[in-house]
């Protein structure tokens, strides 16, 4: 089976974070999901939002800390923990809608 790699690089945006995690995990199809957050050094409620969806969906979500050092760091720490066949980023201010994996799979 097609594994997808989602990268979320997070940066203090804990009033966005929900929505997009919410987003990618409600993806289906025929792969599996693999959602990799990367928190960049956040100062505000974003890391205990993390650990929240990380409790409520055990296994599924792989999260990295780091200190302050960019999005393209947090990217890159990102894609060095990717275990899928396909890499995706999202960004804490995107929303995917229903089935866009799958038909990016397509």
């Amino acid at each position: 089976m097609t594994t997808v790699s989602v990268i979320i690089p997070t940066f203090n945006n804990a009033a966005r974070l929900p929505d997009c995690i919410r987003s990618v995990i409600s993806q289906s199809g025929d792969f599996r999901l693999e959602t990799i957050i990367v928190d960049d050094g956040s100062t505000d409620a974003t890391p205990g939002i993390i650990s929240e969806y990380q409790k409520t969906y055990p296994g599924t979500i792989k999260v990295i800390s780091q200190q302050n050092r960019g999005q393209s760091t947090a990217r890159n720490r990102g894609i060095d923990f990717a275990t899928g066949d396909y890499l995706m980023f999202v960004d804490t201010d995107d929303r995917l809608l229903p089935g866009a994996i799958s038909h990016l799979l397509h």
